[in-house]
């Protein structure tokens, strides 16, 4: 590499040019990332709030202005679209000043270097993203473009192609199968029909390809034979279908990727590669770190991985945390030669002392964590922002409808009213929204579970949770929630009625749906729809000129024109879920509404790549009316009835201000917000042991099950059973609300029910830091001779 600007002038120029930088330089450690030999693989170990997309960009750029690269020659991956988004954002507006300003102030030979430059041209998204692209452009003559399928319809395929005839006959799955899966499944019950057969068979054939499972090992396994034979068979009959047709599910699409690339059939992209840098590579999977070290080999790459594996949540789609924690010592094994060196970033630019002060006593709470954590240990992490004088501070309540009125009560005060007055160390501290435009967005509920509903048992309804009364409450007064995957799709009332409108138009009166082969279910749940639709359609929605939505659906039903000499031949049912947005306005409007009809229209186009009729509903066509009707209740509107279509709410690129958010733990990770809120016990009212595995798991759960089984079939199987499945189910929750706890800026909200800070509870939970052993920081030995009614060393200031 040809240096064209001086490394030690990059920091000095970046404080000179960057805004941001003249205030508030890299710190030490950042700065000897960005300065770290550009041929000496680096692996940075960064605490939360530490900084880590600072330096990655920094470090790609400084390849870009130090080291002489092009940005076409620099690959930037991470593990979502909005941080490959941010990271992306933040390449180009710094690298925009920096080039305009060395283009007027540097050398001769850098302003030549920098006649070359486009920094719009960095290599940056998913790794799927990548590979994706790549495949499309840059593949060899005689290589065609790949078809990638997205779940739904990848799971429909891999039910028809690959299940059916193999595992599922005549509407039965073999008992043996059956079994095994049993396993595997959140309940341990065994799939039951279709629907479950799916869901629980999807995660297993990810893991074939993610973990690099040699099959025929995995045929032959001691334990349940038959079943492991008949997985096997599905599997290549469905890898063996999508090939047929030049088709890739998210886990093929990585695959065919490393296969070309060790087989040298893209190096029209990897002889123009000069760097790789990865993002949150604590989530990696052995299919991916072998795509990464095979392009740091072939392209003799500037290597960078940046992770914290105290953050690693997605086991369940196949990471290992193992990976990021042996970084170094793996990739000497997988190149010889190789000399990776480490650095710690730990200074927190995010959080208060006080919330820094509560996570770091969280992560180090159990003993027994500490040797699946990066040896030697990362420093504690240390605060840089001043306190504002509040505690982290907890509210629990003896019901969970009283809990969310007093939560949406606190909210209301913070961000409509005067602030709400809590006790700190130093004396009173008011919590009130920021007077530059603060908001509800500012605020977020992050939890185990968003479901607004716990599921109905043996014929009882379902029963609303914390985020259904919490919704209740804000919106009786008058403030606006984000929360789409509250419910399932099929259970919410606008998606009822637009299905139920959409089926009347397709089949009036549900006669082709009668006589089809349907599940009782889903035909009930069809019914369900277009009794909705009735509903609705009998209040006259607007707008009711030039036609009404009855007049709409009737004239469809008997394909009578409106507006039209003719009716078409063929009709596109997007089109027709468009035409009849007109009279469902949160649909249209909402942004919860709007991540609902996406997911619909997401079901409808999806279908397009495998129902024979593409998505289409035909007339004059004779009996292929009729046929293209039921390949749409098959189709689409089965699986909707069934919930096999998932909700995306990263279609929304920002949440209006004026909402109050709530997410899962995982989706807030890389997020970070002023005022958190963590619902740790809201469920737990006494010790239930269907609820166990949400705080303080008694049995392995069924992702590190599946890890045990396929262990023996996978190279990475060994190296995650240095931890026993029971111990790595309790570590993932432990990373799970060490995530959720570093996400606050200003404040940390800790919430749940009263029984769980009982000073003899029996409702063990990690999230209120039990140990694995039992033992309970919170209960301190007492000199009395009646024990406290609460728990006597609670680090929270409860409100």
């Amino acid at each position: 590499m040809q240096t064209v600007l001086p490394l030690n002038d990059f920091i000095p120029t970046l404080r000179k040019v960057i805004p941001r930088f003249a205030s508030h330089p890299p710190d030490p450690q950042q700065e000897q990332c960005v300065h770290h030999a550009a041929d000496v693989p680096l692996q940075i170990v960064a605490g939360p709030g530490s900084g880590k997309t600072t330096v990655l960009v920094l470090r790609a750029l400084r390849l870009v202005l130090v080291d002489g690269l092009l940005p076409e020659q620099i690959l930037l991956t991470t593990f979502t679209n909005k941080a490959a988004d941010e990271i992306r954002t933040r390449l180009i507006e710094w690298g925009f000043l920096l080039v305009d300003y060395l283009r007027a102030h540097g050398s001769s030979t850098l302003k030549a270097h920098l006649a070359k430059v486009d920094v719009n041209r960095f290599l940056t998204g998913t790794l799927d993203s990548i590979c994706e692209d790549v495949l499309r452009r840059l593949r060899a003559p005689t290589d065609t473009a790949p078809v990638l399928l997205e779940g739904f319809a990848a799971n429909t395929l891999m039910h028809r192609r690959g299940l059916t005839g193999t595992v599922y006959n005549g509407g039965t799955i073999a008992p043996d199968v059956a079994a095994y899966l049993s396993g595997f499944t959140f309940d341990r019950a065994s799939p039951t029909n279709v629907a479950e057969l799916v869901k629980t068979v999807r995660p297993l054939f990810d893991r074939f390809s993610h973990d690099v499972i040699d099959l025929q090992q995995f045929r032959t396994l001691a334990t349940h034979t038959s079943a492991r034979d008949l997985l096997k068979s599905g599997y290549e009959a469905y890898v063996q279908n999508l090939r047929a047709d030049n088709r890739l599910d998210f886990a093929l699409l990585e695959k065919e990727f490393l296969d070309r690339l060790s087989a040298n059939r893209l190096d029209r992209f990897t002889d123009g590669l000069r760097a790789v840098l990865v993002d949150e590579y604590q989530d990696t999977n052995l299919l991916q770190e072998s795509i990464y070290f095979q392009l740091f080999r072939k392209c003799t790459a500037s290597f960078t991985v940046v992770g914290d594996d105290d953050q690693s949540l997605y086991r369940f789609r196949g990471a290992t945390v193992e990976l990021f924690r042996d970084f170094r010592n793996r990739l000497a094994s997988a190149v010889p030669g190789t000399n990776a060196q480490r650095i710690d970033l730990f200074l927190n630019y995010r959080s208060t002392p006080e919330i820094v002060t509560f996570f770091n006593s969280f992560i180090d709470n159990d003993p027994d964590f500490r040797p699946a954590r990066v040896t030697p240990p990362k420093p504690t992490i240390q605060a840089r922002l001043p306190s504002k004088g509040a505690p982290v501070l907890g509210m629990f309540r003896d019901t969970a409808e009283t809990l969310a009125a007093d939560l949406a009560s606190l909210l209301n005060d913070v961000f409509r009213g005067n602030g709400r007055v809590v006790q700190g160390q130093a004396g009173p501290v008011a919590i009130t929204r920021d007077p530059n435009g603060g908001d509800f967005g500012d605020a977020v509920l992050l939890a185990h579970s968003v479901n607004e509903y716990q599921a109905g048992f043996k014929g009882n309804p379902p029963r609303p949770r914390l985020p259904c009364f919490l919704r209740q409450e804000l919106v009786s007064r008058n403030i606006h929630v984000f929360n789409p995957r509250g419910q399932a799709l099929r259970d919410i009332p606008d998606i009822q009625q637009l299905i139920g409108a959409m089926l009347e138009c397709l089949d009036p009166a549900g006669t082709v749906q009668t006589s089809m082969l349907l599940r009782l279910e889903t035909k009930q749940h069809l019914t369900t729809f277009r009794n909705a639709y009735a509903q609705y359609a009998a209040t006259t929605p607007h707008p009711t000129n030039p036609r009404g939505l009855s007049a709409f659906v009737t004239a469809w039903g008997s394909r009578q024109p409106q507006s039209t000499a003719t009716w078409p031949r063929e009709w596109p049912i997007l089109e027709l879920c468009f035409k009849l947005l007109s009279w469902f306005p949160r649909l249209r409007d909402d942004p919860e509404g709007q991540v609902h009809l996406e997911a619909v229209s997401r079901a409808i186009s999806q279908s397009a790549t495998f129902s024979p009729y593409k998505s289409l509903v035909l007339f004059g066509s004779g009996p292929h009316d009729r046929r293209s009707v039921e390949s749409a209740l098959r189709d689409i509107f089965a699986p909707l009835a069934e919930s096999l279509i998932d909700v995306d709410e990263e279609i929304m690129p920002a949440v209006p201000r004026d909402r109050f958010s709530m997410m899962t733990i995982h989706q807030a990770k890389g997020l970070e917000y002023p005022l958190v809120i963590v619902d740790v016990a809201s469920d737990f009212k006494k010790d239930h042991h269907k609820n166990r595995f949400k705080r303080f798991p008694d049995q392995p759960s069924n992702v590190a099950e599946m890890e045990d089984d396929l262990a023996s079939a996978c190279m990475v199987g060994s190296l995650r059973q240095q931890r026993t499945a029971l111990q790595r189910t309790y570590e993932d929750l432990i990373r799970l609300y060490y995530v959720a706890y570093s996400r606050p800026q200003s404040v940390l909200l800790l919430v749940g029910l009263n029984p769980c800070l009982r000073y003899s509870t029996t409702i063990h939970n990690i999230a209120t830091f039990w140990r694995r052993d039992g033992s309970w920081p919170w209960a301190a030995p007492y000199s009395s001779r009646k024990p406290p009614g609460m728990a006597n060393a609670i680090p929270l200031e409860l409100i």
